[in-house]
């Protein structure tokens, strides 16, 4: 006889697991080895399941064992003995790791094991049942539905993989009714639930584990005799803990549940000590013959020694790190703190070595007592403390505290290769504190949005939203990141754009490490053409389908004066982010195969996404480079965002110190030219002029309701150009320039297009459009109105944005139907006879043909002719006479 069971108090996982191994195995009896979760009793109160009781089961008669969603013989209560029988055959399924190996205790040469990284044993066994075909009722898809959706809190959990939702997607096909799923798995908490939870949280403890906030609560709440998990899920969510652990009396034992949200706080190991399972984010264990004292006792005892998460100095480094050599001296060490807003520099010998370190105090009294020519190792601390990259954390925390060091050099072989500083320690012990007060002011859910330590993984938001190429292209960056020993990642605009749910596949690299070797390797692998900027360690990848992707590797910049172009270095992704412009375009997503997908947000970029806010990193942004200020409004206008008000008292601040005079012309014009481009350039120039910056364009240029009417005209103007699909190119922002430049006298045209250095192909239209744009205007509003071919003399050989600015400016509609004729229809007019068919005709090459041509051309344009018969009529006229 086949038998199919699980463990004891059973799941849905189990539950569900077990009905789809009834199908692997027709005509096996199921049985549950040891009672159900009180869920799981009310479901089966309701459905018969075919489940038999064990009292009714024959267990000489059994020569094969199949066990589901445990491989543990210590959690299947009497069916354990079968496990020892050579005459039984055990079949394993399960996705919780192997902590206890069957193979010591079962032979295993006749059987079957199955476990599998899922989130839940229901994806095991529905990819069986996909694989051998086999079909499933909607009620039995629904069994598994349940099975699948508790386990992996509706796909929800840290734990769930791809395949889950591959399974998820599998029952649906199959008929799974979600609206039973949802009312089964929806409890309200009854009265004795909320009673416990109240004293749970009472009882409560936290403890700080390397950066990592457990909960560990106890309760001797005997009345409680239901379930303890639904419990344990709603403290879990109510405290937003990175791991919770509970322990409650019950009747003659202790009943222990973990759930975790970071694999790293591994709570099925933790429980294995009570003789329990699970696997890393959710394990239960039951125990007799101990005081609830005592179990909290060895919890708190495991929790702080044995299993807290091992966070090493590599872990939480900053790198690379900025050094001086031995021979610098004192000023060189004061003017290297200054650009780069650093306090401490580890110094180097010679043949680069590590051999101490000086601070900025130290830097500042030798300046003070006139020592800046004089050489920093006079002035090196030799004997501070150091680490390796295999240091724990714990140790750094404790030392640095003990001895006030506020840096802490990583080394290897001497070489220094991190760094861990004061800001790193407390990012790292209080990140969790930080989330807290955010939460407390603006809500648990937006705060956790917010902020790094939330550490949210957008991998499955990437596979949706992304091109199957493209997601490709990115993950084997990732893999390949893996085998050269880097880290890669995707950073910028484009993960800005992802996460607000608009398309941008400007994908934008970086690299800790070398960005061009990595670009060159890529690009071999892929057949792609590789473009190198070695001065500035980036490397554009075009692809064989022509798709591109920039390489960079990460670094720092600094500017020589303001308004200056940045000077690169290498540097840390933090630090390469540091140098962006706004906190929404200093975002990344980590590319390296285990944490793909790994969202990082040093600078609060989320939240200010989620405040529609745009925010700049640091107070000298603007003066650095005041074309971040022409950015900013781009930014605002394009997103429907509002500039910060520290933002926005920095811009104004720009403006009253004049830096945009600085900035060199061509700069200047490519600003604008973006912003042109934008979709709707008249309310970003509207900004522009509130902030009074209009005037760095040309001092006498102001906003006016008229620049205004002129602009909205243009928008216009495009809109009806657009729907005409015309396949030729026309520069939308050379219009919005016209525009701009109709409000200034010609003098201050030309200062202008001077100023900004226009290319003179773009020059010339502007000019036309400035000083031609009256005289033709009044040419076409003459009465009566002129016939199309005078229409076509005027508008012949005129640029399409000449003609787009003309129908802007004009207020007639007579000239703006004819300007639409003229685009439409006049342009396109041809006479059927050429210069051959004149000569067929017996007429002398020479100046006529261009006269018969001209008029053969306007009779067409005004209808007096429409044959070649009315032509060749015409020819015959125009030369009799």
């Amino acid at each position: 006889m086949d038998l199919i069971a699980t463990h004891l108090n059973a799941d849905f996982d189990g539950l569900a697991s077990m009905v789809a191994a009834r199908k692997l195995y027709p005509g096996a009896v199921l049985v549950l080895p040891g009672g159900a979760q009180e869920a799981v009793r009310s479901f089966m109160a309701m459905h018969d399941l075919g489940i038999a009781r064990l009292k009714e089961i024959d267990l000489a008669q059994v020569t094969r064992l199949i066990l589901v969603d445990t491989q543990d013989p210590d959690r299947i209560g009497p069916l354990k003995d079968l496990c020892g029988k050579p005459n039984v055959s055990v079949h394993v399924y399960d996705h919780h790791p192997d902590t206890h190996h069957l193979a010591d205790t079962v032979p295993f040469q006749a059987g079957l094991r199955v476990v599998e990284p899922v989130g839940a044993t229901t994806t095991v066994m529905i990819e069986r049942l996909e694989e051998q075909r086999l079909p499933l009722t909607p009620f039995e898809a629904t069994v598994l539905a349940l099975g699948l959706y508790e386990e992996t809190g509706s796909l929800a959990y840290a734990s769930t993989t791809p395949r889950d939702l591959d399974a998820a997607a599998a029952v649906l096909r199959a008929g799974a009714d979600l609206n039973v799923v949802s009312d089964t798995l929806r409890h309200h908490l009854d009265p004795d639930q909320i009673a416990l939870l109240n004293d749970l949280l009472r009882s409560s403890e936290t403890y700080y584990l390397d950066g990592r906030k457990v909960l560990l609560s106890t309760s001797p709440y005997d009345r409680y005799r239901g379930d303890l998990a639904e419990v344990v899920h709603k403290l879990a969510e109510l405290e937003g803990y990175d791991a919770v652990v509970v322990a409650v009396a019950m009747e003659d034992k202790i009943e222990i549940i973990g759930r975790s949200r970071r694999p790293e706080i591994d709570v099925g190991r933790l429980l294995q000590e009570f003789g329990g399972g699970g696997h890393a984010v959710a394990a239960a264990a039951s125990v007799k013959g101990q005081t609830l004292i005592e179990v909290k006792e060895r919890l708190v005892q495991l929790l702080t020694g044995r299993y807290r998460p091992t966070l090493l100095a590599r872990d939480v480094m900053t790198k690379p790190v900025i050094v001086i050599g031995e021979d610098a001296t004192v000023a060189d060490a004061e003017g290297r703190m200054t650009k780069y807003g650093i306090n401490v520099l580890p110094v180097l010998d010679s043949k680069g070595r590590y051999w101490g370190l000086i601070t900025r105090e130290i830097v500042q009294k030798a300046l003070f007592h006139g020592f800046a020519a004089t050489a920093v190792q006079n002035f090196v601390q030799t004997d501070q403390y150091t680490a390796t990259p295999e240091t724990p954390f714990l140790e750094i925390e404790g030392r640095m505290i003990e001895l006030n060091q506020r840096f802490v050099p990583i080394l290897v072989d001497a070489r220094v290769i991190g760094v861990i500083t004061r800001t790193d320690l407390l990012r790292t012990l209080h990140d969790d504190v930080l989330l807290a007060a955010r939460a407390r002011v603006k809500g648990q859910e937006e705060a956790a949005l917010s902020h790094p330590a939330d550490r949210r993984n957008i991998r499955g938001m990437m596979k949706e939203r992304l091109p199957g190429p493209v997601f490709s292209v990115l993950e084997q960056a990732g893999e390949l990141a893996d085998e050269v020993g880097v880290s890669a990642y995707v950073v910028g605009g484009f993960v800005r754009d992802l996460l607000l749910g608009r398309e941008n596949l400007d994908l934008d690299l970086v690299i800790e490490g070398d960005g061009i070797a990595f670009a060159r390797t890529l690009g071999r692998r892929k057949g792609a053409r590789v473009k190198v900027h070695e001065r500035f360690g980036t490397a554009l990848v075009v692809l064989p389908d022509g798709f591109k992707l920039d390489v960079a590797t990460a670094r720092t910049e600094y500017y020589e004066y303001p308004t200056a172009l940045p000077t690169v270095e290498r540097s840390s992704i933090k630090k390469d982010l540091y140098r962006r412009d706004f906190t929404i375009n200093t975002l990344a997503v980590r590319l390296n195969t285990r944490q793909f997908g790994e969202l990082l947000d040093f600078y609060g970029g989320r939240r200010d996404l989620k405040e529609k806010t745009i925010r700049v990193l640091h107070s000298l942004s603007f003066v650095e480079d005041p074309t971040r200020v022409f950015r900013a409004i781009r930014f605002e206008r394009r997103f429907g965002f509002r500039l910060g008000r520290e933002t926005l008292a920095l811009i104004k601040g720009a403006a009253k110190m004049d830096l945009f005079h600085r900035l060199s012309g061509h700069r200047l014009l490519e600003e604008l030219m973006l912003l042109f481009s934008e979709e709707e350039p008249r309310k970003a120039v509207a900004r522009l002029g509130e902030l009074d910056l209009l005037r760095f364009i040309h001092p006498t240029l102001k906003w006016s309701p008229r620049l205004e009417a002129l602009l909205k005209a243009v928008e216009g103007a495009l809109d009806w150009y657009r729907l005409l699909y015309l396949d030729r190119k026309m520069d939308p922002w050379v219009l919005y320039f016209m525009a701009l430049m109709e409000v200034l006298p010609g003098k201050a045209v030309g200062e202008t297009l001077k100023r900004l250095t226009v290319p003179e192909r773009y020059a010339t239209k502007i000019r036309i459009g400035h000083v031609s744009s009256n005289g033709i205007l009044r040419r076409l509003m003459k009465r009566p109105p002129p016939c199309p071919a005078e229409t076509y003399r005027v508008l012949s050989g005129l640029s399409d944005e000449t003609l787009l600015f003309l129908m802007a400016k004009t207020k007639s509609d007579s000239v703006k139907r004819q300007i639409s004729a003229f685009l439409t229809t006049y342009q396109h007019v041809k006479p059927m006879l050429t210069g051959s068919d004149l000569k067929a005709l017996g007429l002398k090459p020479g100046p006529l043909y261009k006269t018969i041509l001209g008029r053969l051309l306007d009779a067409r344009l005004n209808g007096v002719v429409k044959t070649e018969s009315d032509e060749r009529k015409l020819v015959k006229e125009l030369t009799s006479a």
